[in-house]
């Protein structure tokens, strides 16, 4: 048996970013892997400059993340102000990027862009220490500290932008389990994110680092995906190859007490 954590995220907007080219963003149908540890690297309090201690909580875990709903394709159109960019001229605010520092004959450009968001989609995530991780990525963290600070988180989680706060608390869960599917399948959902008439995808489609966390019978695809951040600071991201899959259906339950994970939902 391997030891699980499991989580859930849902949002009234959330956006997975795709590969960005031009002025139109969009996102992905479900939380990829950057995402993820991004979203735990927030809570953690590491910072975006901290390669090495970003590096090894993204290598230190295999993740794979359930539909459980797949929510409803937002596009939005975008204007955004920008000054035009001088050598040995810092721009320290937003008036400073807007007129504080500019001249008269220098008015701000103006970006065009559409940009993609899910609109009430709900996900949950299952992280366990990788089973042959780097020798320079072995898991930092304990999942019971990855729990705290889902938990109390150190700086301000959002769902892919900073304009996606969640909806919901995360409600972590630990546990000792077979398989994934099993640590999946043990994890309730949230029943305030499934009001009535509204039901869990079924069958749910599942995605994951590796081939042995989904039943091969149940595989789908093995999309190829560049969501494996290589640096943060410059964006660069490198390709892997997924797998996608289907399970059973999570089950809306009311959430009682998490003794192993010492949460009472409020």
């Amino acid at each position: 048996m391997a030891r699980y954590l499991i989580f859930q995220l849902y949002g009234m907007l959330a956006a997975y970013g795709l590969v960005a080219v031009g002025e139109v963003r969009l996102s992905a149908g479900h939380p990829t892997r950057s995402a993820v540890f991004g979203l735990l690297a927030a809570c953690l309090g590491i910072r975006r400059h901290e390669e090495a201690r970003l590096a090894a909580l993204s290598g230190g875990y295999a993740l794979a993340v359930r539909v459980d709903a797949p929510g409803t394709s937002l596009l939005d159109y975008h204007t955004i102000q920008t000054p035009p960019e001088k050598s040995k001229r810092i721009y320290r605010t937003r008036a400073d990027e807007l007129g504080g520092l500019l001249g008269i004959d220098e008015p701000p450009y103006t970006v065009l862009s559409r940009r993609g968001y899910l609109c009430d989609a709900h996900f949950t995530a299952c992280l366990t220490p990788a089973a042959a991780p780097p020798t320079d990525a072995t898991p930092p963290h304990t999942l019971e500290a990855l729990a705290e600070a889902l938990r109390r988180p150190v700086l301000t989680p959002y769902l892919g932008r900073k304009s996606c706060p969640p909806s919901l608390p995360f409600h972590p869960r630990l546990g000792e389990y077979d398989s994934l599917e099993a640590a999946l399948a043990d994890y309730p959902l949230e029943k305030l994110a499934f009001p009535a008439g509204l039901k869990p995808h079924d069958p749910a489609v599942v995605f994951a680092d590796e081939d042995e966390a989904i039943t091969p019978a149940t595989v789908t695809s093995r999309p190829l995906v560049r969501d494996r951040t290589v640096q943060h600071g410059r964006r660069l991201f490198e390709e892997r190859r997924g797998v996608c899959g289907v399970t059973a259906p999570g089950v809306v339950a009311p959430r009682g007490r998490d003794k192993e994970a010492g949460h009472v939902p409020h």
